[in-house]
C-alpha cells in the first residue's frame, strides 16, 4: 500500500485515538518505519479491529501478509483460523516470528507465493477475506475470491482511493495511472455485482467493504 500523508482529518481521528501500548504490535511498527515497509494506518487498522469484532468469523482469508501487522490485528479481535497469501519469503519470515512472538502461529497458515497461482487453488469457504496485495490485481483475484467467500461473507479492501487519485482529490501521476484504471475497473465490478452489496469507505487510503448476498442465485 502507498505512504498516504495524513490530511487534518486523518491528523485529528489519530489524536482520538488510545495510543498503541502492545509490545508486538510496538515491535512490528518499529521494523515497518525502520525497513521502509507499508503497513496499515491507524484509523484502518482501528476500522479492521472493529469489523473483525462484529463480523465473528472462524476462517480468514488475506491476500497480502507483509510482515504479519494486519493478520495480527484480524487474530487478535477473533478466534479465526487465518490464511495468508505473500509473494515475498523475507517478509514472511519476519511475519512468521512475529507470530510466534505473539503465540498465534497455531492460527496461521502461510502460502508462499503468487497470489494469482495460489488463490485459484483454494478450495473450501471463507466468512472474510481481507485483500491488501498488488492493486492492478484486484480485479484478477476478484473471480476467484467469489467462489471462496460464503454467503454473507465479507470481502475487504484495502488502497481503493489510492491517495485521492481515484476522486481527483489528487493528481494522477504518470507512472501510477494504469494501478488507478485497474482499481477504477475493480470498483465497477464490485457495484455493478447484485450478489454484492458494496460500500466505498474514506478511511485511511480507502476501503471497500462488500457483503456477498447471493440476492440474484
Amino acid at each position: 500500500m502507498p505512504f498516504k500523508t495524513p490530511n487534518k482529518t486523518s491528523e485529528y481521528i489519530r489524536s482520538l485515538m488510545k495510543e498503541e501500548t502492545d509490545p508486538i504490535y510496538l515491535e512490528i511498527n518499529k521494523y515497518a518505519d525502520e525497513n521502509f515497509i507499508p503497513v496499515l494506518l491507524p484509523e484502518t487498522a482501528s476500522f479492521l479491529a472493529q469489523i473483525i469484532r462484529l463480523a465473528k468469523p472462524k476462517k480468514i482469508l488475506e491476500i497480502g501478509t507483509a510482515i504479519g501487522y494486519s493478520a495480527q490485528i484480524m487474530l487478535r479481535n477473533s478466534d479465526a483460523q487465518l490464511y495468508t497469501v505473500e509473494v515475498e519469503e523475507k517478509r514472511i519470515d519476519v511475519a512468521k516470528k512475529f507470530f510466534e512472538k505473539a503465540g498465534v502461529s497455531d492460527r496461521v497458515t502461510v502460502f508462499l507465493g503468487d497470489a494469482g497461482e495460489i488463490v485459484p487453488m483454494l478450495t473450501g469457504e471463507y466468512d472474510f477475506i481481507f485483500m491488501d496485495g498488488p492493486k492492478t490485481r484486484y480485479i484478477e483475484y476478484l473471480p476467484y475470491l467469489d467462489k471462496l467467500l460464503k454467503k454473507d461473507g465479507i470481502l475487504l479492501c484495502d488502497n481503493v482511493l489510492f491517495n485521492g487519485m481515484l476522486s481527483g482529490d489528487t493528481e494522477v501521476i504518470h507512472k501510477k495511472s494504469s494501478i488507478v484504471v485497474k482499481i477504477e475497473e475493480f470498483l465497477q465490478a464490485l457495484y455493478h455485482n447484485d450478489n454484492y452489496v458494496t460500500s466505498v469507505l474514506p478511511v485511511g487510503d480507502g476501503l471497500s467493504l462488500s457483503i456477498k448476498t447471493e440476492r440474484n442465485l
